[in-house]
């Protein structure tokens, strides 16, 4: 078996090799562009013509360069670029600035000025002319959809695909370029020829993408937050939803357990449907992708198999950090309504880096490291457990009996196992490599990448999480810059062997009992050896999927203003899973069944997206956007499980059909979905000081009946950036920018899985030998549409020429329409009925950002950025003649809260759990006359959704080092320590954190630990007191998220080969300070905590 082979084909390691041989073999056959010349009297513009054949440069020059140019001769052979200009230009009137791939000329000393004639009496002799120019960036590559007006006038043009422009003019007219991310520059017209933009250091013009184009922070009326490639490369993990952890207003992120691939939760501005599935729309680079966790099929084996927690994990595992450009998620109604239903519960757009003009580049990053694990309680030594066991026995006035093994010699008194250390290895290495070629030559750009990365498991058994991947981008505009295409596409193979599996609680066994391992590996079936917990090591795992993105563009820009695009996609995520219970797994001295599961899933998307946009200037300052369009999305979801027991050998326990038909079953979905959605959008600015922004979208989904599956969505946004107005900048001079905008819209939600609609059936037991069905729902072809009416107001300001910059948000999320399964009683013979509920719930909060430039000098910068995120969740109504889906469901309460028992504390008197019934304080066990009811005692309630979370961010950089610290923090309430035991301190071979060192010993203690007990009456109150208000506590915290150093090492150590060479050091969960005991406060202690990484790499440009 090949256990580094990803999806059974070639080893990711010699796919790396060969990828990174292929890159430096297209490195070095690019390298710098020569030129070879035989000319004698040669005209200077034909020699330019040459130079350009040869070269593929453009060269650009005023009619005028060339008035008095002398005729060339000059012989050269497979000389520099450089060179050959020198050479050529030598006793010429003219010189050359190269940038990117254009050569720029112009005269040394300007022609003799023409006396300007007089104008005054005749303006029609300063006629309109028709104006040429190229824009372009600092690197001198050209900026596409730059806008160009004349001052003044509606008069405009937009830069094509080469960066120019034809605009009728004056020659003494004031042209304002402009282009999102870049300072707006004026210059006169008659001067136009070459316009260079510089990049905007002002967080205003930071682009930012939304649906069917871009946008900047000054002029968007929608809320959107946007995390770059650089903020995500200093996060060395697998999965980018973990780098963005606190950092984006209204997104919480939590990961399940601290294994790589397990399944990570995304929630934007709080739950909002009564189901638990709303999860945001993720598309990447056009593309609809899979959200969610992936349709794995886990067989159950017994009771006392540890929990599986790699169950799928999320889609984003398999798309490589490294090769996304930027993620924008968009969370208010003008933001999200244009996607309909899809974008009901946020939208991530997530942007992969793409092909750019100039020169070849190759850059090369790798990295390796540790990952350790995370918090963990610290559990109390040999001598503390055998001292509470003591004293259980003696708080019952019972002694030792034979079935007390570490009490009564049968184990040794004096050995002392670290059960973490022995479950969980000390680290799991991590390594990664990425690489990435592009270009442009011409009117073709290009980027090729690739990818190989690995991260191990910390668990005693052998494992990892190994990816592999190639990605693509090539794109290329038309002669005249009318027609745009371009074409993406990546494929990552994955393969992950780890056990899905947490030891967690395993390693609560008395530090006495016996290793559950033998000598030579096999587990120890000794009574009290636990090794049908440690067993689960003994299971196989291998999950093996391949996922393929592809996008194309094309756009076409027939006249000033028009551009028909149209983007198809297609994203396939299969894969294929084995998980087997060989014989190695089972107490040999049982009757044992050996069991195998072979799990075949794919998730295949395709969508087609055309629309039309028309731009063109609306009243003296005004301009106008329209777009129109349509999207088609499909989607089929393939499973196929087998099951196959009793095999003849381990051998063939990979393949669940190397079994007896008997003893073969095998479950079969296929499930389709089709959206069909017809928008527009208009927006109109006027004169960059009021925007206004409609949205409008016919949206329909098969998971409702024929007549209800299409539903109307809009939304209507607006901003004035009052800071435009003459009389603001007098009256308020500290601030330099200030908008207010607001939005509302409704937005639909389709929580639902497909054919909801239908009477749906699942397999039953056989009857007289065939196969039955047994009902599980009943249809309801009325099922419609989850109906969101948002609502935002917000405001965005800059204070002292933006060194501090302030964004506040208030918004309101009404949901209705909510679609439920109703339980129905047995006599229905259905179990539920979908319905739309009246309930409504409304999630409501505040959004601060604050960004500031402390320090900024020459050499030195100090930036900072907080954000915080408060969100009210609240179950405003629910019909009364409706069964309540949850028990935990309160009207007035968040849906993420939960009904408990009202918790009295440790009786001082007897040392047991107490608890409120009707008012009156006492046990109430199971023994008493009037136990607690489930249902009627459940009296409090506690709030489980976070109060509010964010981030601290600080970067300096101090010449060519640099560094960045990321703090989260949050507040919420969760199960402690107490609250997460089964049971009380004092139980056989069952040890506990040091926490329970603080339990009630004597008559008139005050503690919240209950006495030591060994009996079943203590037992029953553990159990009792799990589901009271005292096992829930405060889980405030702040951590030390990620801390990354880079340093730049200086260009003159290098060749002039190499463009940049960096070295850099980064770490992930370092440290956590919080009052919250023993458990990890992110997660709450559900599993393995967070992983601690560290990792060090080197990143080289050639």
């Amino acid at each position: 078996m090949q256990k580094n082979a990803i999806g059974g084909g070639m080893p990711v390691r010699k796919l790396a090799m060969i990828l990174t041989a292929v890159l430096l073999l297209v490195c070095a056959s690019s390298s710098a562009q020569t030129i070879t010349l035989s000319v004698k009297d040669a005209p200077l513009k034909q020699v330019l013509v040459t130079i350009k054949q040869q070269s593929g440069y453009l060269v650009f020059y005023n009619q005028d360069v060339l008035t008095d140019a002398k005729p060339v001769s000059v012989t050269a052979r497979n000389v520099p670029l450089n060179d050959a200009l020198d050479l050529v230009l030598k006793n010429q009137p003219v010189s050359f600035l190269i940038r990117g791939k254009m050569i720029i000329l112009s005269r040394k000393t300007p022609l003799p000025a023409t006396p300007a004639p007089d104008l005054g009496a005749n303006p029609a002799a300063n006629p309109t002319q028709h104006l040429i120019g190229l824009v372009r960036d600092a690197a001198g590559v050209p900026l596409a959809g730059a806008s160009v007006m004349v001052k003044g006038t509606q008069k405009g043009a937009a830069t094509n695909a080469k960066g120019e422009f034809r605009i009728e003019a004056n020659p003494d007219d004031i042209l304002s370029i402009s282009h999102i991310g870049y300072e707006t520059r004026e210059v006169r017209a008659g001067n136009v020829l070459f316009i260079v933009l510089q990049p905007s250091s002002s967080r205003l013009d930071e682009v930012q993408v939304f649906a069917y184009g871009t946008t900047t922070r000054r002029l968007s009326t929608g809320n959107i937050s946007t995390i770059k490639a650089e903020e995500i490369a200093r996060n060395p993990v697998v999965n980018v939803l973990e780098a963005l952890k606190g950092r984006i207003p209204g997104m919480f992120v939590q990961q399940q357990t601290g294994q790589p691939g397990t399944p990570i939760d995304v929630t934007i501005r709080g739950k909002s449907t009564l189901t638990g599935n709303g999860q945001p729309l993720y598309i990447v680079d056009g593309v609809p992708y899979p959200s969610g966790q992936l349709p794995f099929s886990y067989p159950s084996v017994n009771s006392t198999t540890p929990n599986f927690v790699l169950r799928g994990g999320n889609a984003l595992d398999y798309l490589n950090p490294a090769m996304i450009e930027s993620i924008d998620v968009l969370t208010d109604a003008d933001a999200t309504a244009i996607y309909g239903s899809r974008g009901g519960y946020g939208v991530i757009l997530i942007t992969t880096k793409k092909g750019k003009a100039g020169k070849p580049q190759l850059n090369i990053n790798a990295q390796t490291g540790v990952s350790v694990r995370g918090r963990s309680p610290r559990l109390m030594t040999l001598d503390q457990y055998l001292m509470i066991r003591r004293e259980a026995f003696k708080n019952d006035e019972a002694t030792p009996g034979p079935t007390d093994l570490d009490l009564n010699g049968t184990w040794p008194l004096n050995r002392n196992t670290d059960w973490k250390k022995l479950s969980a290895g000390a680290f799991g290495q991590t390594s990664l490599l990425n690489a990435t070629y592009s270009g442009g030559a011409g009117r073709i750009n290009y980027l090729i990448g690739g990818n190989y990365n690995v991260q191990q498991s910390i668990q005693r058994s052998t494992g990892a999480f190994k990816s592999g991947g190639l990605n693509f981008n090539l794109n290329s505009t038309s002669p005249g810059g009318k027609v745009y295409f371009s074409l993406s596409g990546s494929y990552t193979a994955t393969l992950n062997d780890m056990l899905s599996v947490d030891y967690t609680n395993a390693t609560l066994m008395a530090p006495n009992a016996p290793n559950p391992f033998l000598p030579d590996g096999n587990i120890n079936w000794e009574p009290g050896a636990n090794g049908e917990s440690f067993a689960a090591f003994k299971m196989i795992n291998k999950n093996q999927s391949n996922n393929l993105t592809s996008t194309a563009e094309f756009k076409y820009m027939p006249i000033t203003g028009l551009t028909i695009r149209t983007v198809i996609g297609f994203n396939m995520l299969s894969g294929r899973q084995n998980i087997a219970y060989p014989s190695a797994y089972y107490d040999p001295a049982t009757n044992f069944i050996t069991k195998g599961n072979l799990n075949l899933y794919n998730v295949r998307t395709w969508n087609l997206d055309p629309n039309i946009n028309y731009q063109f200037g609306l009243g003296s300052k005004g301009r106008l956007s329209a777009t129109a369009g349509f999207t088609l999305v499909d989607k089929v979801s393939y499973n196929q499980s087998t099951d196959g027991n009793g095999f003849l050998s381990d051998d063939v326990i990979y393949n669940p059909t190397f079994t007896g038909a008997d003893n073969l079953q095998t479950v079969y979905t296929q499930v389709p979905a089709r959206n069909l959605s017809y928008f527009g959008i208009l927006n109109y600015n006027w004169d960059n000081k009021y925007i206004i922004n409609l949205n409008g979208r016919y949206d329909g989904s098969t998971k409702f009946g024929p007549d209800y599956r299409f539903g109307k969505f809009g939304s209507i946004g607006a901003a004035w950036i009052m800071s435009s107005e003459k009389w603001f900048n007098g009256l308020l001079p500290v601030i330099s920018f200030a908008k207010i905008r607001g939005s509302i819209g409704i937005v639909g939600g389709d929580a639902i899985n497909e054919y909801s609609y239908l009477n749906t059936y699942s397999n039953a037991s056989a009857y007289q030998g065939n196969v039955a069905l047994s009902p599980n729902r009943l249809a309801n072809p009325a099922l419609h549409w989850e109906r969101m009416l948002k609502r935002e107001l917000a405001a965005n300001l800059e204070f002292l020429n933006g060194r501090i910059g302030l964004d506040l948000a208030y918004y309101n999320n009404r949901s209705e329409n909510q679609l439920v399964g109703l339980p129905l009683p047995s006599t229905t013979g259905s179990e539920t009925v979908n319905i739309n509920s009246s309930a409504v719930i409304v999630n409501s909060g505040y959004e601060l950002s604050l960004n500031t430039t402390n320090i900024k000098s020459r050499n030195f910068s100090w930036r900072s950025n907080f954000t915080i995120s408060i969100n009210r969740n609240i179950l405003q109504s629910y019909p009364a003649s409706q069964v309540l889906t949850s028990n935990n469901y309160v009207v007035g309460k968040s849906i993420q809260g939960i009904k408990l028992y009202d918790y009295a504390g440790v009786d001082p008197e007897t040392g047991y759990y107490t608890f409120y019934k009707d008012g009156v304080k006492g046990q109430w066990d199971l023994f008493s006359p009037t136990p607690l009811d489930q249902i009627k005692d459940k009296t409090a309630f506690v709030d489980l959704s976070p109060k509010y979370f964010g981030s601290l961010v600080n970067t300096l950089s101090y010449k060519g080092l640099s560094a960045s610290f990321v703090f989260t923090f949050t507040n919420r309430m969760g199960h402690n320590y107490l609250g997460s035991q089964t049971y009380p301190a004092g139980i056989f071979n069952y040890n506990m954190s040091e926490t329970y060192l603080q339990r009630w010993q004597k008559p008139g203690d005050i503690t919240d630990v209950q006495r030591a007990s060994q009996r079943f009456t203590a037992v029953l109150l553990q159990s009792n007191f799990v589901s009271s208000t005292g096992a829930y506590s405060r889980a405030l915290y702040a951590r030390l998220a990620n801390v990354n150093i880079n340093y730049n090492l200086p260009a003159s150590l290098f060749k002039k080969y190499v463009s940049s060479v960096s070295i850099y050091a980064s770490g992930q969960n370092l440290l956590t300070i919080s009052q919250y005991k023993d458990l990890d406060p992110e997660n709450l202690g559900v599993g393995m905590a967070p992983l601690s990484k560290f990792t060090a790499g080197l990143n080289i440009t050639l």
